[in-house]
């Protein structure tokens, strides 16, 4: 997330997601460590259309503001993605086992037994992913 979205979410907050709420850009700079660039940022998110300025600094938010902030909230951090992914992962993984086991039942034998150990240690390798992603 970059410093403008960043801000556009402190500024949501603070204005509990209402656009009639002045909110004091200053005191969000200054708490976040972005008070030098404020006027850049406040600039920013004017020309974005996400906020409008009553007053020097003091800025509400805009429906093209909440529509953003929502829009960023909605994609998930890559951990999340890759913990689905490896989820996903093992879920094939697992799957394959039981048909090879099935292979194994209809005809037992070493050549069929191969397999399962395979899938088993995949199994087990993706699942070490799965929880160093969690």
């Amino acid at each position: 997330m970059d410093t403008y979205h960043k801000m556009l979410l402190k500024v949501f907050e603070a204005s509990g997601g209402r656009e009639s709420v002045d909110v004091d850009f200053v005191e969000i700079a200054k708490r976040e460590g972005y008070f030098p660039s404020i006027d850049d940022i406040v600039s920013h998110m004017k020309s974005e259309s996400w906020v409008t300025e009553s007053r020097a600094n003091i800025v509400r938010i805009t429906h093209w503001g909440i529509a953003e902030v929502k829009k960023t909230g909605s994609e998930r951090p890559d951990a999340a993605r890759n913990l689905e992914r490896e989820a996903n992962r093992m879920l094939a993984a697992t799957r394959e086992l039981g048909v090879v086991i099935e292979e194994f039942i209809a005809a037992p034998g070493s050549d069929t037994l191969k397999p399962i150990e395979l899938k088993v240690a995949e199994v087990s390798q993706i699942m070490t992913a799965v929880r160093s992603a969690v």
